[in-house]
């Protein structure tokens, strides 16, 4: 101990034993209040931690004082400590709140899209906005259908889960949707003939007395099925690629063949019971052609449904609004897929009626089932726009 140290541990001792002056006590404890360490010697000295002075020299009240601040003090460390492991958890949890709930979000967003896309024929997911958390989270999605060139407002979608437990349901505009799109399923070997003049001649006719100056959506089955290239392939034959426009395939799938056994041949399949897909809503990576590249198109539509069948839990939650409760089946529909590969029968078309009107000279066409049916717009205006009221 230096000079100066012992110097002030004497002062200190003397203060403990009470023989210092009144005014040479009160400044000594101005200069321990600033000094950390001599205060905590002083502390333990007073407390009898350690024996080098009887702590009876003292007043009762500088005894109390000093009890008191060391009380205090500890009381103070101990809240300090508290508070900031409660701070660090705080973080922590948020951190994993984020990193957690963005993970759901991903795997929620995408697999909502995928089940829109692949049960809605003509529904095409657009924007979206979302809540993303570790326990709770929202997603809602912008639904629109194409009527010619312009996309009509079809809804909602909205899903929210906690954790991974998912309720999700469609809010169509108005509360519903008008079923108007309905395919059937190939059901007679190819070469056999079937007289299917009643699922066709409706649509045509009316077709037949629309205006020229209308667009429409037109959902057409085939007695048979097609590859990506056939189909492109059948409907140039009547229709240039100019004059409409393909936004959704019936697929099958295989579950199709099997609900239709023990029912009727000529059974039709709606929104919710047939399954295929909107080529423009699946992420290719890159640039693609409007027409062409099938199989690059196709095989990104099969990795979406490797990714459902390895999320099917998901998938299924998310779905059961979409398909009335039942199924998806969504493993059983990849498997046959994988096997078969992917077959079209069906497709939803829009652009102008007359021109749609042109497929009616396909003889493998076994129904036509007229959608909803707008204005001439095949013709982009150079602006629009919308103005609302608040």
């Amino acid at each position: 101990m230096n000079k100066d140290e012992n110097h002030r541990e004497q002062r200190l001792l003397a203060y403990l034993r009470g023989e210092m002056a009144e005014e040479d006590s009160k400044q000594f404890e101005e200069e321990i209040a600033a000094d950390e360490e001599y205060a905590q010697r002083l502390e333990r000295l007073l407390l009898g931690e350690e024996m080098e002075v009887n702590p009876d020299a003292l007043s009762d009240e500088k005894q109390r004082a000093i009890v008191r601040r060391g009380k205090w003090k500890n009381r103070l460390f101990n809240s300090a400590f508290t508070i900031s492991i409660f701070f660090l958890i705080g973080v922590l949890l948020l951190l994993v709140n984020g990193w957690m709930g963005t993970l759901v979000h991903e795997d929620l967003f995408r697999s909502a899209k995928n089940m829109v896309n692949f049960t809605q024929p003509g529904v095409s997911v657009g924007s979206s906005s979302s809540q993303v958390g570790l326990l709770n989270g929202t997603i809602s999605m912008e639904l629109s259908e194409r009527v010619g060139a312009e996309a009509k407002n079809a809804g909602r979608f909205e899903s929210t889960n906690m954790l991974w437990l998912v309720n999700a349901k469609p809010q169509w505009t108005n509360g519903v949707r008008e079923q108007k799109l309905y395919f059937r399923y190939p059901t007679v070997q190819e070469g056999a003939e079937e007289d299917t003049l009643y699922l066709r001649s409706p649509a045509w006719t009316t077709m037949e007395k629309l205006p020229e100056g209308t667009v429409s959506q037109l959902a057409i089955s085939f007695d048979r099925f097609l590859t990506y290239e056939q189909y492109y392939e059948l409907v140039s034959r009547h229709v240039s690629s100019a004059s409409q426009d393909t936004i959704w395939f019936a697929i099958d799938t295989g579950v199709e063949e099997k609900t239709r056994k023990g029912e009727e041949a000529s059974r039709l399949l709606g929104a919710g019971e047939v399954w295929g897909f909107a080529e423009r809503e699946l992420d290719y990576g890159g640039a693609i052609r409007v027409n062409g590249e099938g199989d690059r198109r196709m095989a990104t539509f099969m990795n979406e449904m490797k990714y459902l069948s390895e999320n099917e839990g998901l998938a299924r939650d998310i779905g059961r609004s979409l398909l009335s409760g039942s199924n998806p089946q969504i493993s059983e529909r990849y498997s046959y897929m994988q096997e078969k590969g992917v077959r079209i029968y069906g497709a939803v078309l829009t652009g102008p009626t007359k021109e749609l009107l042109k497929l009616k000279a396909e003889k493998s066409i076994t129904a036509a089932f007229l959608g909803k049916v707008d204005w001439w717009n095949w013709d982009n205006p150079s602006a629009s726009g919308t103005h609302y009221t608040y």
